[in-house]
Formats: C-alpha cells, sequence, structure tokens
C-alpha cells in the first residue's frame, strides 16, 4: 500500500472504493469486513478526540506485550519489529477487532507469538494506544500558533530581578527592555525565542560565536570573530575583515572565546516554562 493512501486514511478521509476493496478480499477467517463503506470508515480520527486515560492504559499494556520487539513509541526497528505506526493492519482496525483478530494467532513463522489470553477491553486499549500515535503523526503539522501571552507579569518581574534569572545584570527594565516587546510586534512567541536565546545572533559562528582572542607566546594579541579552532590550528577575522590563522604547538598560540550569549545558553538548561511565559508577559508590560 502506498503511503500516501495511509496518510490521506489518517487525515479522516474515508476511503469508501478502497475500503471495498478491502473488504471484498477478506481476511481468511480473521475478520473479513464486507464492502459497506459504513463498516469500513477508519476509526483514526484527530489526536483530541482520543481519551488519554485509554491511551495511558494501551500505552501500559503495549509496553508490557509489544514493545520488546515494536519499540515503546511502535515505531519498531529493522533489527526488531515492523513499525506499527504505518502499518496497514492497524490503519484499517477499528476499536481493535482487526488487531485483536490478529494477536489470536499471531505469526509463527515471523516469530510473531499470539495472546490469546487478551480480554476485548484490553485489545481495544492498545488499539487506542497505536491509534493515537496514528493520529499524533498524521496531524503533526495541524496546530495553530497562538499570539497570546498566558505568563504572570508579577512573577515574571521577580525573575527578572532574582537570583536565579539575574536579567537585571545585564539588561534594564528602564534601558534595553523597555519596548522590546513593541519592537517585535507584541508577538508573544517571539518574544519567548527571544528569552531563551538572547537574541537572534545565537548560535552564530563555528567557533563558538561571540568573540575571540589569540595570544601569542611574544605577548602580543588579537581580536576577532572566530572562525577555526582545533588542537592544530586557530583563525579569527579581524575587524578589517581580513582572516588571520596561526599553527598551534605546546598549547600556543592561546586561544579564548568571549560570548556574550554565554549567559542565555547557561540559564536555557534552568528555564521552566513559567519562566519563559512570565518572563514575556512581564516584558509586554515595559511600554
Amino acid at each position: 500500500m502506498r503511503w500516501s493512501i495511509v496518510a490521506g486514511a489518517v487525515l479522516g478521509i474515508t476511503l469508501g472504493a478502497w475500503g471495498q476493496g478491502r473488504g471484498g478480499r477478506g481476511r481468511g477467517g480473521r475478520g473479513g469486513r464486507s464492502g459497506n463503506a459504513a463498516t469500513t470508515a477508519l476509526s483514526i480520527t484527530h489526536p483530541s478526540n482520543y481519551n488519554l486515560a485509554t491511551v495511558a492504559r494501551g500505552k501500559a499494556l503495549f509496553a508490557t506485550s509489544c514493545a520488546s520487539c515494536h519499540g515503546a513509541d511502535a515505531r519498531g526497528s529493522a533489527s526488531t519489529g515492523p513499525d506499527l505506526i504505518r502499518s496497514a493492519m492497524v490503519m484499517d482496525d477499528i476499536g481493535g477487532r482487526e488487531i485483536g483478530e490478529f494477536l489470536k494467532y499471531g505469526r509463527p513463522e515471523k516469530s510473531m507469538p499470539a495472546f490469546p489470553a487478551l480480554t476485548a477491553a484490553q485489545v481495544s486499549d492498545i488499539a487506542a494506544f497505536l491509534h493515537y500515535h496514528v493520529a499524533l503523526a498524521g496531524y503533526r503539522f495541524d496546530y495553530k500558533t497562538l499570539n497570546e501571552s498566558t505568563g504572570n507579569a508579577k512573577a515574571g518581574e521577580a525573575f527578572f530581578n532574582g537570583p536565579v534569572g539575574k536579567c537585571s545584570t545585564c539588561h534594564s527594565a528602564t534601558g534595553d527592555m523597555k519596548g522590546l516587546a513593541a519592537k517585535n510586534g507584541d508577538d508573544a512567541p517571539s518574544i519567548q525565542n527571544l528569552i531563551v536565546s538572547g537574541g537572534p545572533s545565537f548560535g552564530r559562528g563555528s567557533a563558538g560565536g561571540g568573540q575571540a582572542t589569540v595570544t601569542l607566546k611574544s605577548g602580543q594579541t588579537f581580536t576577532g570573530t572566530p572562525v577555526e579552532a582545533s588542537d592544530f590550528v586557530v583563525s579569527i577575522r579581524l575587524p578589517d575583515g581580513q582572516t588571520h590563522s596561526w599553527l598551534r604547538s605546546d598549547g600556543w598560540p592561546q586561544y579564548a572565546v568571549h560570548d556574550p550569549l554565554q549567559a542565555h545558553k547557561a540559564l536555557a538548561l534552568k528555564y521552566t516554562d513559567a519562566d519563559i511565559h512570565n518572563l514575556a508577559a512581564y516584558l509586554e508590560t515595559l511600554k
């Protein structure tokens, strides 16, 4: 089966003709279906329609019975078992009926054991878990970015000035931060991204970003934009645009990077979602 057909099924399209073709072939005694389009309508639907408690039960059952071969996420691998998220049987299943019939027999010739002891309710839960993950894959682009600030401005101010955030040691609420939100169109996601990254230059520079200083054994120093740094050579681009390189020997020349965004990079590991949303809410008050 082509994946394009499967993807269409995941997106909730009732493929009547395709369903009739599947039903017409039957299942050799394992749950064949009639060609009625109503009976072949797929049960996989939008992720928001699933009962997460049911999915959680299915996940627990899958972990004990199936994950050793198919992986905890049901994606399988070449060395263990097939990817069930792409499985035509899972796509074609309604409420665990197809999956349940298959589990009664397994595929001994493929080292797939039978699970006749699973109850109908347990099979239904496993099916819900699989269907949910198929839906997540199929609807992975079906989301909206909400331009909303859901944080607490007072908590954001406390974090800005507090011992964890320490934002006020480098930034000023009446200086560089004043009007920041307005300059970015009061777009909440953009402001949150700036908080984490420290600005659009975050991550640039192949040798660490910021400025680098090369110190020769004679004591002479050169400062510029990092280009390359290894145990064998260091290179920087000087303010006049020229790139200078030096071979290294016995640790010379010495090389030090001064990254103005290092504080943001370190803090990014400590931020919680609440911190980011609270800070964004506070910055929006600095008009």
